[in-house]
């Protein structure tokens, strides 16, 4: 293998992890988490595919649940997908 190969431009990976770009939101999101059990999330940020939310230490979430933010005129089911420390990724269901 050519080392000319391996010293090329690093590829941002993540840039092509993701369903179209991601909007800086800072805002206050709601989880339901039953009939009438609710949790307050940070939404950090938004793309059409999905957000990463910032969950208060010691919560966690179930791996799909229903998100309710300002930005959306209804909820958005979501889906998972990673978690590192109090952050999460989720992808938006299509319904």
């Amino acid at each position: 293998m050519s080392s000319h190969f391996l010293q090329g431009p690093r590829l941002d990976v993540a840039k092509f992890n993701r369903r179209g770009q991601r909007i800086r939101v800072d805002a206050r999101g709601l989880v339901k988490l039953g009939w009438f059990k609710k949790q307050e999330v940070e939404v950090r940020d938004v793309s059409p595919g999905g957000a990463r939310l910032s969950l208060p230490e010691g919560v966690l979430l179930p791996d799909e649940f229903e998100l309710r933010i300002p930005h959306f005129k209804h909820p958005r089911a979501c889906v998972k997908r990673w978690e590192s420390g109090l952050e999460i990724g989720v992808e938006f269901k299509l319904e």
